[in-house]
């Protein structure tokens, strides 16, 4: 993993990887590693958002402006909106990064919250590899335009532009 996170969401995704790695893989250590990567890209999204913001001193009360729903809104938005996009855009690379969001924080609720469904360990380290991804993929584009649209967006509710 060649990242160059913020520490807290890279400790997250780090510490995704070593619950997944306990043996036994127990249900336990299987959700808490898919809720644990969730919350690395909730976390690394925030940070880069924030970081933005020029007033360094609002920054902490900023990042706890950001909510699940309205991030998950936007991100389904965003994956949607750049589907077509033509692979190692920015575009497409943005797509990867929202996609894979949204379908952790799905996830994530299945993790926690509907305990019928077991985890496989084969799957759970995928969806960590995908945040992993989107990690790495992130640090492509952090600084472009989109990027930025994309964090402003988790931020604040768009309305319909229909």
């Amino acid at each position: 993993m060649g990242i160059e996170a913020p520490p807290y969401p890279a400790e997250l995704l780090a510490s995704a990887i070593a619950l997944w790695e306990v043996q036994p893989q127990t249900q336990a250590n299987l959700r808490r590693a898919v809720s644990t990567a969730y919350y690395a890209i909730f976390h690394l999204l925030i940070d880069e958002g924030c970081r933005n913001w020029a007033r360094p001193e609002q920054r902490d009360r900023l990042s706890r402006m950001f909510e699940h729903r309205t991030m998950a809104t936007a991100s389904s938005r965003r994956a949607e909106e750049h589907k077509g996009a033509r692979e190692g855009t920015p575009e497409s690379r943005l797509r990867t990064v929202a996609a894979t969001f949204r379908r952790l924080q799905e996830v994530r609720h299945i993790a926690d919250y509907d305990l019928t469904p077991t985890m496989s360990p084969a799957q759970v380290r995928v969806w960590i590899s995908e945040v992993e991804r989107a990690f790495d993929t992130w640090q492509l584009i952090r600084d472009e335009q989109i990027a930025h649209d994309y964090l402003f967006s988790l931020l604040f509710r768009e309305k319909d532009r229909t």
